[in-house]
């Protein structure tokens, strides 16, 4: 098997037993962090360029990100970037009162990658209470997202080897933090304007290895919900050059298809797959084009029933 199943093998397993990493202690009360003097003493409360009391930055509920997110978002909604030791702060219970989550975190990608160790700890503070947990991989980015009914959600993003990320998604209350599972892939470059609508990357193995991108939304449950079914793919190779005749499916402008067959040598652009069935390119004219495909184990395709080293030559496979 190719080395680029191995994440998915990981995060699967982790995720049936609570996630990409593991919780390494017990929760235990801490002291409250402290807040910046104007919130202590009744006055407006301090925004995302503010500091608390203790030199910690605070960031509120609804600061989020520069291009004005609020008027993307559904009223209540919002998405922040935490930076470690930054502060956030929001009534997390739905009790009137606001509580403050913060995090650190000590292991690979602390200082550079290290992929020997390849884990680390991610230190969690909620409310008055404090748990830690391990995680597989380098630290990346933390997003801390609340829903429209009030739920909040804190998205940590880890490095693999090979170009492989992964999200570990944590609910998080006044009194706490439950792991509900690690995903393939990453928040996409734009982040998360709209928690509604926002880019999910993840690493597709389909007539090579490369990028692929399509709007998600978080979920009832927490976890991201897909809004459509097709990957949009970002190809930054060289074109697929057929060995050999092919017979697809071109899509005409009109809306119509009809089945045409390509001869060797033509040059084909990867557009958008659904990571199973089929994938989308395009000729050097622009045409259109489908071409379907088959798996029985999930890395290795078929195209009308022969392997799809015999129609291309030099599939750019990873690993």
């Amino acid at each position: 098997m190719r080395r680029y199943a191995w994440v998915t093998a990981v995060c699967l397993a982790a995720l049936m037993a609570s996630g990409c990493g593991n919780q390494t202690g017990q929760e235990t009360k801490q002291n409250s962090v402290s807040v910046s003097e104007s919130a202590a003493s009744g006055e407006p409360e301090a925004k995302s360029d503010d500091v608390g009391s203790d030199g910690d930055a605070v960031k509120e509920a609804g600061d989020g990100l520069e291009n004005d997110e609020e008027e993307k978002n559904e009223k209540g909604a919002s998405a922040v970037k935490l930076e470690e030791g930054e502060i956030y702060r929001d009534d997390l219970d739905g009790d009137a009162s606001e509580e403050e989550v913060s995090f650190s975190f000590e292991g690979d990608g602390k200082n550079g990658h290290d992929f020997e160790n390849y884990k680390y700890i991610l230190t969690l503070n909620y409310g008055e209470h404090v748990k830690q947990f391990e995680i597989l991989g380098g630290y990346e980015a933390t997003w801390i997202i609340r829903t429209k009914s009030g739920g909040h959600y804190l998205y940590q993003e880890s490095y693999h080897e090979d170009g492989l990320y992964s999200v570990t998604v944590f609910r998080v209350s006044s009194d706490e933090a439950v792991d509900l599972g690690c995903l393939d892939g990453r928040i996409g470059d734009n982040g998360i304007e709209d928690v509604n609508a926002f880019s999910w990357v993840e690493r597709i193995n389909l007539l090579g290895t490369y990028k692929g991108e399509r709007n998600v939304g978080i979920g009832s449950e927490g976890l991201p919900e897909a809004k459509e079914d097709a990957w949009k793919i970002i190809w930054d190779k060289n074109p697929l050059v057929l060995k050999q005749e092919l017979e697809v499916i071109v899509q005409n402008e009109d809306g119509s298809t009809e089945n045409r067959v390509l001869p060797a040598g033509t040059e084909l652009i990867p557009q958008e797959t659904d990571k199973e069935t089929y994938l989308d390119a395009e000729t050097s004219d622009g045409t259109r084009c489908r071409i379907e495909v088959e798996t029985e184990n999930g890395y290795s395709y078929t195209i009308h029933g022969v392997d799809e080293h015999a129609y291309f030559a030099d599939l750019p496979y990873a690993g």
